[in-house]
């Protein structure tokens, strides 16, 4: 997978300063005892910020204690627009006896229209139909993906599908993720208005927040890949909005 996901981010980091109008990428590297995480951000008026991040872990598995190596790529995105949604993408290749895929494909609307999320949602569903998977199935599994028990609902849309498979079907992976990526960019490229109204901006800063909250409290990866020596800053450099207001 290593090849795709350098792949992939490349694609990534082109887009996202295309959207921004910069050629300026910020990288950091940090190591650590139990592997190492690079990460690459584009900041900008479209985006304002948009991160990478590759990171690879040899430990035990959280589950199984079996001996492991994790190589996993995601993606986040913060819109300065709140009729854009947030990019969402977690893409897990567990190295083991048993070797697996996990992870997800999936967005965060704010405020967007729900309406215009329904192509992503039928072509997820042909993609995986392809491969023979049930689309239905790895959906459902999105569930309550960024929710925590008090909030009334999830803050993803839940449309994508849950990346909980053998690796068979290493070519399913391969093609979701890319695909999923070029759905988003194509939605950026609409364009809504610049302009919303008092309500979008507070929800957008709502689910920022509240995503914060998800990974400092509750989020199980993110609190073992801290403990495994990555520092809370490196982990924000992607995972957390850069402005909230409350």
């Amino acid at each position: 997978m290593g090849p795709y996901f350098e792949a992939l981010r490349e694609t990534a980091l082109k887009a996202f300063k295309r959207f921004n109008q910069t050629g300026e990428v910020e990288s950091q590297r940090v190591d650590f005892p139990a592997g190492s995480i690079d990460i690459s951000v584009v900041r900008g008026r479209l985006l304002e910020k948009a991160a990478t991040a590759r990171i690879r872990l040899r430990t035990a598995h959280p589950e199984t204690g079996e001996e492991t190596r994790f190589d996993v790529f995601q993606i986040k995105t913060y819109p300065l627009n709140p009729r854009h949604p947030i990019l969402l993408v977690n893409i897990e290749n567990r190295l083991a006896a048993d070797d697996r895929f996990g992870g997800f494909l999936d967005l965060a609307p704010v405020a967007m229209n729900a309406g215009d999320l329904a192509p992503l949602e039928t072509g997820m569903k042909t993609l995986a139909g392809r491969y023979g998977e049930d689309y239905g199935l790895l959906r459902g599994k999105l569930a309550a993906l960024y929710k925590r028990d008090h909030w009334e609902k999830a803050l993803n849309a839940g449309i994508g599908i849950r990346l909980d498979l053998p690796a068979e079907q290493c070519d399913l992976v391969k093609e979701a993720g890319i695909t999923w990526l070029a759905w988003y960019c194509a939605l950026l490229d609409k364009r809504p208005p610049d302009h919303s109204s008092s309500d979008e901006e507070a929800l957008m800063y709502r689910v920022r927040s509240r995503i914060l909250e998800f990974y400092l409290l509750k989020d199980r990866s993110f609190q073992i890949i801290q403990k495994l020596g990555v520092p809370l800053e490196t982990m924000a450099l992607v995972h957390f909005a850069p402005t909230i207001r409350y």
